[in-house]
């Protein structure tokens, strides 16, 4: 009686199965009275019927295979008294326990792709929701579906919720979508998920810290995790705004007042490969705002880049803010030290977010 309450319990108000709740019960039920094995195995085809058998088989085989017949009987019978009428009727073809509990697991299987592709159609971002959150919510998903990076960064940026749709317009401006894989474009998705409105780089800051701070006898390594695309030109008083690079950066040994030759470290770009640091030192610039005289330290010196670089984490760590705020569609990046005083404020255009600094140029001319 308890078995047969369970399995009704399978049984959907509107005449459904509940295949996920019936399966494990009906396996329980046919283990029990000692026919799970011929749905599991299969009963092979009856011997006395294939004329190169039927000629030499003995009894005691014959037998045996009748006895698997039987409770392939049975096992047919039990499972199907157990569907409702609907499941039923659809079933009546399978003229064994095994091809009814393979027809049944076929079809659930289908039905639980078609309810994926479903959630995967209609899952939005909601507001308030982290983008941690919810990238976890997209990725169980697709983790049970074969789509492409294509399919899903394209999902991602077109359900996040309004609070986020700065950050949608910035990506679909400034990264090829076709040719970022999936990995680069969540770990970027990661590293703007504090915006907008809000301090950009903290959740970096530990990672910065870390980075800056290499054990003895360990080369540092520093990462530039900036995903552009196009061959533009960076002139020389233009330094980018980036939130995916742990330092600030230059190829220009003239805009160092003092370096420190001794520091050398690898940095890693955003396709994986590596270049290197020479040395890392000071950069006086003049600020747009008042014509401030300001000392930028612990600038990389990297003669294999061709930009400059201002890293939002090493900026956010020694308590200055970076905040990207986005209002119909045109996005600002401010920048402000620890004072609350205006270091830069940069629009976004066709290279991204940047600064122009008049550099006073030390004299460290030559390698």
């Amino acid at each position: 009686m308890a078995a047969r309450k369970k399995i009704q319990d399978a049984v959907t108000d509107d005449d459904d199965l509940k295949y996920e709740t019936w399966a494990p019960i009906m396996k329980a039920t046919l283990t029990e009275v000692g026919l799970w094995d011929v749905v599991e195995n299969g009963v092979p085809p009856d011997p006395s019927k294939i004329p190169e058998l039927a000629a030499t088989i003995q009894a005691p085989e014959l037998s045996k295979w009748r006895n698997l017949a039987i409770k392939d009987m049975k096992a047919l019978k039990i499972m199907q008294s157990s569907l409702p009428d609907f499941t039923f009727r659809r079933t009546l073809p399978a003229s064994s326990a095994k091809e009814l509990w393979d027809l049944l697991k076929k079809g659930n299987d289908e039905a639980k792709l078609r309810r994926l592709e479903r959630d995967f159609e209609e899952i939005r971002m909601n507001e308030g929701e982290t983008i941690d959150s919810y990238l976890d919510r997209v990725m169980d998903i697709v983790e049970q579906l074969e789509k492409s990076d294509y399919e899903v960064i394209t999902k991602v940026l077109g359900s996040l919720s309004v609070s986020y749709e700065c950050v949608a317009s910035l990506m679909k401006k400034r990264i090829n979508l076709k040719k970022t894989s999936l990995v680069d474009f969540l770990e970027f998705l990661y590293r703007f998920g504090s915006l907008p409105g809000r301090t950009v780089g903290l959740m970096m800051k530990d990672q910065f810290d870390s980075q800056s701070k290499p054990r003895k006898g360990v080369v540092a390594e520093y990462e530039l995790l900036a995903l552009t695309v196009g061959d533009f030109r960076y002139d020389e008083d233009m330094w980018m705004i980036y939130t995916g690079t742990t330092n600030h950066m230059t190829p220009y040994l003239k805009f160092f007042t003092a370096l420190d030759r001794t520091h050398r470290a690898r940095v890693k770009l955003a396709d994986g490969s590596f270049i290197m640091a020479e040395g890392r030192g000071d950069v006086k610039i003049m600020t747009e705002e008042g014509g401030e005289k300001k000392t930028v330290k612990n600038v990389l010196f990297v003669p294999e880049i061709n930009r400059n670089v201002l890293s939002v984490p090493q900026f956010t760590s020694i308590g200055y803010s970076a905040i990207m705020e986005g209002n119909n569609g045109v996005l600002k990046f401010t920048i402000k030290d620890p004072s609350r005083k205006l270091f830069g404020e940069a629009m976004l255009e066709e290279r991204g977010f940047f600064l122009r600094f008049q550099v006073i140029e030390g004299d460290l001319t030559t390698p």
